[in-house]
């Protein structure tokens, strides 16, 4: 009876020693799966601040740029370049100009005829549209242009463009002769507008039209079509465009340096 309460104790004892090295080998994989399993949450944690900063640093990069056109309305984007690099990124003074047969009739003048007769750079001042011979345009018929080009916007602000054409005529002539401006800024249209030219001109005459845009510096991609009838014993026609930024308190003529255009 002896015998056998000691075989039983000591197979109670190896049992309990058996289970209690199961149970340590357990506990002591569990504790290796858990350092694994902090070490990848601590990986993951250092990529998500990396992502995170990377985020952060796009998205203040982008609240400092502009990409709206608030002005009439209209929504566009801009191409941002610094004032000293134009010319290095491919762009050259002034726009081109491409010169069209005038309309016959002002019901046609919002028209842009599809065929060109030439082109030349714009730099400003007054474009002979009665003598395209000038800019050398070989076409001896009176003339329309179509601008296509950059506006550069060096102050945030209200920024006005004009078109203003002037004529002078002889005594012979009994309607008067209508002309358009139609201007684009972000292939988004600022305006149309139309009106005449009171005739005779014996006296040099003008007829302006007048538009406007909140701007933020940039380049604008800039799009205008000038256009008139022409009236009988027509002298001279000449159409110029004006600005006048933040800065300026009148219009005046538009230079070389706020157009551009993408030389070859």
């Amino acid at each position: 009876m002896m015998q056998r309460r000691s075989v039983c104790a000591l197979a109670l004892g190896i049992a309990i020693t058996a289970l209690s090295f199961v149970e340590g080998s357990g506990f002591a994989l569990a504790q290796d799966q858990q350092a694994a399993t902090q070490k990848q949450l601590d990986r993951i944690e250092q990529k998500l601040d990396t992502l995170i900063e990377r985020l952060g640093t796009a998205g203040q990069q982008s609240s400092n740029g502009n990409d709206s056109l608030p002005a009439t309305g209209n929504d566009g984007a801009r191409k941002q370049v610094s004032a000293e690099g134009d010319t290095s990124q491919g762009y050259q003074r002034g726009a081109l100009a491409i010169a069209r047969v005038a309309p016959a009739r002002k019901d046609n003048l919002p028209e842009i005829p599809a065929d060109s007769v030439g082109s030349f750079v714009y730099i400003g001042g007054a474009i002979p549209l009665s003598e395209l011979s000038r800019n050398g345009v070989v076409y001896p018929g009176l003339a329309a242009v179509e601008l296509q080009g950059w506006l550069k916007v060096t102050q945030p602000g209200r920024t006005q463009l004009a078109v203003e054409y002037l004529a002078t005529t002889g005594s012979n002539v009994f309607g008067n002769a209508g002309c358009i401006a139609s201007l684009w800024l972000e292939d988004r249209s600022i305006g149309s507008q139309h009106g005449e030219i009171p005739m005779p001109a014996r006296e040099q005459k003008t007829v302006s039209f007048l538009f406007g845009a909140d701007l933020q510096p940039g380049l604008y991609k800039l799009r205008a079509w000038l256009a008139c009838t022409e009236p009988r014993d027509l002298r001279v026609l000449n159409a110029q465009l004006l600005i006048k930024t933040p800065a300026d308190m009148n219009l005046r003529m538009i230079d070389s340096g706020e157009l551009l255009h993408q030389g070859s």
